[in-house]
């Protein structure tokens, strides 16, 4: 996991931008600067290619839970909360006072290694700066006020797609440096304070994740299961505390697409503002001459880059509009529009109604499933997502196909993170489990009587989970019909500490 440097942008568009459109961005901009942790979040979205599972290893100790159950929890309460935006809060970190050193390749290599090195070889005095930092000390304030409001809903109403969150992909680089200081909290036995460090974490990616946007959702995500990672180094610790009611007590879903979906739909209208009074304004001659190249393949130019359409774009639009023209007419009659309130229209106009229409519907048949526990949206989604290639081939909702975000890939994403709680509260329950019989292992998840099991946030079904001899597996599936890969199934191989 490298320390997130700047993200480059490809051809004007962010490359998460580009993912979320289910795109690539062109490798040699990918090449140029683009960190592993900015994959991390991109590996969310788009299917993973590696193939195969690799497992995550714990090994762990009996652990009863705490008393009272929740003396540890993992999001600030509030009790712990001040009044305030933590926005504000978060935006003051990044004082170029406290910021500017973080730049510093030596820093950046320090905390990338940091992550990768055993608990008990961390070069603790190294590294003592980060427990010290005043920047970190300010997240811990931010991250503790009541709420957040990001200040994005006007920007992206002027915005739309065209929107820079060069702020929001920063607050990533915070979240290494938070999963640093935890390490060092859990290698020295800190473990208030680590489950401290761990509540910033969780508070930082649960605010970014509520904004209006996807990609905020995204980064959310990612500093959340970097935040994870360093739980299950400190459940992992030989007197570490049962975290089992701390899970638990998460919000579900931990991110929340609603808003950000909502965002989705307003980008269209500012990057098109003449489509807002499409149905009921005839359009002008100066609006049909900056939609007609729009139709023809111009539209992403228009909006991403800020470049100019050109006559190809033009005579392709000139054709579409011919080619679409009668069944677009004909749909708009059989909608209950008049005969010659449509044959009165510009053609261009008729296409482009029939197409925002054709557009509208795909899109509700993917962002309708959001609402739905997973297993039921899964199968959804695939009968969506067959009818979008269907669309493309016969160019219909075009051009307004080409910015739909592939919400498949960002809706795996979130219930991945859902499944990594899960799976760690079956973890923990295990632990209790272990505590009230000698140190053994359950036979079966449903021999756990010491607190609930929950199920797989993504089949609805139970999780896999086998014993062998003194050690067990716990395995999450693939939906039916796909291979395991790291983007759609998690495998996790545990074993009890020996008592000594």
């Amino acid at each position: 996991m490298m320390f997130v440097r700047s993200i480059p942008r490809a051809g004007g568009v962010s490359p998460l931008r580009l993912a979320l459109r289910g795109l690539t961005p062109p490798a040699r901009r990918v090449s140029c600067g683009l960190s592993p942790i900015v994959f991390l979040v991109v590996a969310s979205v788009a299917s993973a290619q590696t193939p195969g599972l690799e497992p995550t290893k714990l090994t762990l100790s009996p652990a009863p839970a705490p008393s009272p159950a929740l003396k540890y929890v993992l999001l600030p309460e509030l009790k712990d909360q001040t009044p305030g935006n933590a926005a504000l809060e978060y935006y003051r970190a990044f004082s170029p006072e406290w910021w500017g050193f973080l730049r510093q390749e030596k820093t950046r290599e320090a905390a990338d290694k940091a992550l990768e090195t055993p608990l008990k070889d961390l070069p603790r005095k190294e590294l003592a700066w980060i427990q010290t930092s005043q920047m970190l000390r300010q997240v811990d304030v931010a991250a503790r006020r009541e709420y957040v409001d990001w200040g994005m809903t006007e920007r992206l109403r002027r915005e739309g797609y065209s929107l820079l969150l060069p702020d929001v992909q920063s607050l990533r680089q915070v979240g290494v440096l938070l999963a640093v200081r935890a390490r060092l909290e859990i290698a020295e036995g800190n473990y208030d304070k680590a489950v401290y460090t761990l509540q910033t974490g969780l508070a930082l990616a649960h605010h970014t994740g509520d904004g209006n946007t996807l990609i905020q959702d995204l980064v959310g995500i990612a500093l959340a299961q970097l935040t994870f990672v360093q739980l299950e180094a400190l459940i992992q610790r030989p007197d570490a505390p049962n975290l089992y009611w701390a899970l638990t007590d998460l919000p579900r879903p931990f991110i929340d697409l609603r808003k950000a979906l909502q965002g989705e739909k307003l980008g269209l209208y500012v990057a098109l503002p003449e489509l807002r009074d499409l149905e009921t304004k005839r359009l002008t001659p100066e609006q049909q001459q900056k939609l007609l190249p729009a139709l023809g393949g111009g539209i992403e130019l228009m909006i991403y880059s800020g470049s100019k359409p050109n006559e190809n774009h033009r005579l392709s639009g000139t054709l579409l509009v011919l080619r679409s023209y009668p069944e677009a007419k004909k749909a708009l009659i059989a909608e209950g529009r008049k005969a010659e309130e449509v044959e009165a229209l510009p053609a261009l106009q008729v296409v482009l109604i029939h197409s925002l229409r054709q557009y509208q519907r795909l899109q509700d048949d993917v962002f309708k499933c959001h609402g739905l526990p997973y297993w039921e949206a899964q199968p959804r989604l695939a009968e969506a997502d067959k009818r979008l290639r269907q669309a493309r081939l016969r160019l219909e909702a075009m051009p307004f196909l080409e910015l739909l975000p592939a919400i498949q890939n960002v809706l795996r994403a979130s219930v991945r993170m859902d499944r990594r709680i899960a799976v760690l509260r079956c973890v923990e329950a295990i632990r209790m489990h272990a505590a009230a019989h000698d140190g053994k292992l359950p036979a079966t998840l449903t021999a756990i009587t010491e607190a609930p099991i929950p199920l797989d946030p993504a089949t609805g079904k139970a999780f896999v989970y086998r014993v062998s001899g003194d050690q067990a597996t716990l395995f999450a599936p693939p939906p039916q019909g796909e291979q395991a890969n790291p983007s759609n199934a998690m495998s996790y191989e545990l074993s009890i500490r020996p008592k000594k």
